[in-house]
């Protein structure tokens, strides 16, 4: 129920194309009918998108999603390493037949960095594919990340994948049904921004996991001069998406479970 939900509502309840929606349809609407409420809806619809394109408020919240991992607590004797899913691209690289990374790769970057570390230490792969369209020759972020580690010449016999999950909470789920895992001398990585999210839900199935945070969108503190001399509208829009969302996925967690 929460799968489907999360899936089917995305595109009206990213924050953005939300906006969009409601500053168009109010205005249409108001056209005809000429209600003084339309007219508020339509202009309070672009006003607050206008406020987030050109305010940091999304910068700000990145900020404090990220801030309690900046300082990375030391690391001792690791025994697992569970990287999340989700630095794959898979349509480019179904289509390409190259694999395709985006802005998380870090996660699978870390993995190697780390497992040369502390050469003794398990890996556990977890990921899957979110989408609610599949067929028999779709590839998951599973199939990527194999490709990714065989193209680094990586020991693919280190890692073991769990895959047919679909979004974290299956991750966890079916991480604890099929393995006991030592949590004081396991670490987490996935990105930053999504870290709080992570280790939220990996408690709910009494893991307490020492947070390895990559793919950093924020340096932990904000600074005008800095974000006046980097202003772009896109950044700020696509800051605040990805605050809103992990903020909402939070709260939706708490309600459904």
């Amino acid at each position: 129920m929460y799968f489907y939900l999360s899936k089917i509502l995305y595109p009206l309840i990213n924050p953005i194309n939300a906006l969009i929606i409601i500053y168009l349809t109010s205005l249409l609407l108001n056209i005809k009918f000429k209600k003084k409420y339309l007219k508020f809806f339509s202009k309070l619809s672009l006003s607050i998108l206008l406020i987030i394109s050109l305010m940091p408020i999304g910068k700000i919240g990145l900020i404090f999603l990220e801030r309690d991992y900046i300082n990375q607590k030391k690391l001792r004797n690791i025994s697992n390493i569970i990287v999340l899913g989700g630095a794959e691209e898979l349509s480019i690289t179904e289509k390409t037949n190259k694999t395709n990374l985006n802005s998380a790769s870090e996660r699978l970057i870390s993995v190697v960095k780390l497992s040369n570390r502390y050469l003794n230490a398990k890996i556990y792969y977890l990921g899957g594919s979110g989408s609610l369209v599949k067929n028999k020759k779709s590839i998951s972020e599973l199939n990527v990340a194999k490709n990714f580690f065989n193209d680094v010449d990586f020991d693919v016999s280190r890692i073991t994948f769990i895959g047919e999950t679909r979004n974290t909470i299956e991750n966890f789920q079916k991480l604890n049904e099929m393995y006991s895992i030592n949590n004081k001398e396991t670490i987490l990585i996935t990105s930053a921004s999504h870290m709080k999210r992570a280790m939220i839900i990996s408690q709910y199935f009494g893991n307490n996991f020492t947070p390895y945070a990559v793919d950093f969108k924020s340096g932990g503190e904000f600074n005008l001069i800095r974000f006046y001399q980097s202003f772009d509208v896109l950044s700020n829009l696509s800051s605040f998406k990805v605050f809103y969302m992990e903020i909402l996925g939070i709260l939706a967690f708490k309600l459904f479970y």
